[in-house]
């Protein structure tokens, strides 16, 4: 059985989006396709506006695919 975390973080702030919201207007913002993106995410296309719908919750697994398939995250030139 999992147990509860005792860490005492604050929830994460999105600027008023949902974490489904940012998912979709990064990809936009990117030039991508929901095809494209199901594809470099390894997924099935119509996962992908179910997440930017937020009628899919992402995955630990599927955050990192994102972030993977999108460059979120690489730090340039340091």
């Amino acid at each position: 059985m999992p147990r509860i975390s005792k860490l005492n973080r604050p929830p994460i702030d999105f600027g008023g989006e949902t974490l489904g919201q940012r998912v979709a207007r990064i990809r936009k913002e990117r030039g991508v396709t929901q095809v494209d993106l199901a594809e470099k995410m390894g997924l099935v296309q119509n996962i992908v506006p179910a997440i930017g719908r937020n009628r899919l919750k992402l995955t630990a697994e599927m955050a990192v695919r994102f972030a993977t398939a999108q460059d979120v995250g690489k730090r340039k030139n340091l």
